[in-house]
């Protein structure tokens, strides 16, 4: 409770110097803008499938980045054991034109607390990509990465990390409301909550992600000899 106290203080003092606008999203249309292939073997999603709602401008300053946790069971029904994430997803609204170079990872989450996940080690990570708006407009950006199994008997964190912009994108949240120890961000001045540091913050960043069913491996010495001899078979 102690460390759950600490970083919203200390992210209230980060955060003093910025100033979100909020505003309702009027009409919701998306375009995607999706890099490398759709996986034929999707089978379901993590992260915030809520509805967009609000657009947060005034606000992204690169190099920075902005985290969601998410609790895989919540959404991923159809895995029993474990997934593993292709593509992360964040959407994004722009009033022109707009480059943005920008990467993804997916995290372990560190509890604060009982209750309080803050952000933790990376467990995969994608390339800097240049993703190219080209008009004003609601965009879903989908950056693919490479990642291993995952269980499902934990939580984790969604992270898109901003390089460089040519504008100022807004932030998309959900009708919320929104909750602690979810949304975090760090643009330099060390991790803060950003529920905690604005208390009229709408609701969840909508990022979420692709994911495959998958196994995790099993090391070698708990494996039956059938099944070692198995990996060598032609």
């Amino acid at each position: 409770m102690v460390a759950a106290l600490v970083l919203s203080m200390s992210g209230v003092a980060a955060a003093a110097d910025r100033e979100p606008v909020v505003q309702e999203l009027e009409a919701v249309e998306i375009t995607d803008v999706e890099f490398g292939p759709v996986s034929p073997l999707l089978s379901c999603q993590v992260g915030n499938l809520n509805p967009a709602a609000w657009a947060i401008s005034n606000f992204v300053l690169p190099p920075e980045d902005y985290k969601l946790a998410f609790d895989p069971m919540a959404t991923c029904t159809s895995c029993p054991f474990a997934f593993k994430i292709t593509k992360n997803h964040i959407l994004l609204q722009v009033a022109a034109a707009c480059t943005i170079v920008m990467s993804v990872d997916v995290e372990e989450v560190v509890y604060a607390g009982a209750d309080c996940t803050t952000p933790g080690p990376v467990v995969c990570a994608s390339p800097l990509y240049t993703v190219n708006l080209p008009a004003a407009g609601l965009y879903n950006v989908g950056i693919p990465i490479t990642c291993d199994c995952l269980t499902m008997a934990r939580k984790y964190m969604l992270s898109v990390h901003f390089e460089s912009a040519t504008c100022t994108p807004a932030l998309i949240t959900d009708a919320g409301p929104a909750g602690l120890c979810l949304n975090w961000n760090n643009y330099g001045t060390g991790w803060y909550d950003l529920v905690g540091a604005f208390p009229t913050w709408p609701g969840q960043l909508t990022m979420f992600a692709d994911a495959e069913c998958c196994t995790p491996p099993v090391p070698v010495d708990e494996r039956t000899w059938g099944a070692v001899k198995e990996l060598y078979e032609d």
